[in-house]
């Protein structure tokens, strides 16, 4: 089978940095069994092709200049997918311009597309500047996405509900499927020494990660357990504005923001912590959430994602409160730091749900709806 991915970035041609790793594993599990070239927009600033993980990656780089920068770059995406032969399968990451290109490309060479809903395509957040949907252009890639693609697929109940959303003026709701993308069990795993009061957070720094309401929620925590700690990691798009607002807190001392950190160096952060936190107020499927979980930690954190869902399962398997609220979130991890019985019952619950639905689990999963689409088509 010759599977074409088309991603945003995120597949550096050194492995490390400026990479998405649940993408590498992706690409990884699907290049020990079959072609796969990987269309990346704008990873680098030139035209280029290189080898990563088995996969071939064709760069098509930003358009900078003159009208109608889109449509050219999705012109040469478009090119780049049959420059390794006619594809069986198109598959766009995230529900934007990856994802137009995606449905485009597979009406050009006749084979069926697949687009992974993987971010905030669908939102609007105007007050922070985030979301897909905060302009006319945007809101219309994601309708015609959505429209077009023969499969959808995201990453939890929760973004199924988005894509209903989204999809529930079109006259016929669009019912996406669940894929997690997961991670290396491999890389990630249980240690069992946790330091008491350690807290880890894993995202980039940003304001739809909403660092702010996790710093006061810490703040308020330090209240209650003086000996709590917080581990920061993730690449810093404020200026320095979060590590400013810890010192306003009185928080330097106990919270250490270590940056960007390389995916294979981020199992001994979770293996010290006793509660992994999220805070964000949109997060389509946080990969942190089961790289905490594979390595035995559970999540307090703010409704989305797989916080939401595992918050909602049978036997829970996260803590959830609402978005922005950093009374609720300190409330929620004072208890669990608290409760050593209920914060090993959720790890546990965590831990299987990341087993279930490993980096593994998601290369077959993608791999029967590529199958299925190819079926149907004919090809």
């Amino acid at each position: 089978m010759h599977v074409v991915l088309i991603v945003p970035g995120g597949v550096d041609r050194g492995g490390r940095e400026r990479v998405i790793p649940a993408l590498l594993w992706l690409i990884e599990g699907l290049a020990a069994r079959h072609q796969v070239t990987v269309v990346a927009l704008g990873q680098e600033p030139e035209a280029g092709r290189y080898e990563l993980r088995g996969a071939t990656v064709i760069n098509v780089p930003p358009e900078h200049h003159g009208p109608h920068r889109l449509a050219r770059q999705v012109i040469r995406a478009v090119r780049a997918v049959g420059s390794d032969g006619r594809p069986d399968v198109v598959h766009g990451l995230w529900a934007s311009v990856t994802g137009l290109s995606a449905v485009i490309a597979a009406r050009r060479y006749r084979v069926p597309s697949l687009v992974h809903v993987a971010g905030g395509e669908l939102v609007a957040m105007p007050e922070i500047g985030y979301g897909g949907a905060l302009g006319r252009g945007g809101r219309a890639i994601g309708r015609y996405v959505l429209r077009r693609a023969d499969e959808v697929t995201v990453a939890t109940q929760w973004m199924v509900d988005h894509v209903a959303a989204a999809t529930a003026g079109f006259g016929n709701e669009r019912r996406a499927a669940i894929v997690p993308l997961g991670v290396d069990l491999s890389s990630f795993s249980p240690s069992g020494h946790p330091i008491p009061g350690r807290l880890v957070h894993v995202a980039s720094l940003n304001a739809v990660k909403d660092q702010t309401t996790l710093l006061t929620a810490f703040a308020l925590v330090r209240k209650l357990v003086p000996a709590a700690t917080l581990d920061v990691i993730g690449v810093d798009t404020l200026g320095g504005q979060m590590q400013r607002l810890a010192i306003g807190l009185g928080l330097a001392g106990s919270t250490m923001f270590h940056g960007f950190i390389p995916s294979d160096e981020l199992p001994d952060f979770y293996r010290r912590a006793e509660l992994h936190v999220i805070s964000s107020r949109h997060d389509a499927g946080p990969v942190a959430v089961l790289e905490a979980g594979a390595c035995g930690v559970a999540t307090v954190g703010t409704s989305v994602g797989h916080i939401a869902d595992l918050a909602a399962a049978t036997r829970a398997g996260a803590v959830a409160v609402e978005p922005g609220n950093a009374v609720a979130l300190a409330d929620a991890i004072v208890a669990a730091l608290a409760d050593r019985a209920r914060r090993r019952a959720l790890a546990e619950e965590a831990r299987a749900f990341a087993v279930a639905n490993d980096s593994a689990a998601t290369v077959r999963a993608f791999e029967a709806h590529y199958e299925r689409l190819i079926a149907i088509s004919g090809r």
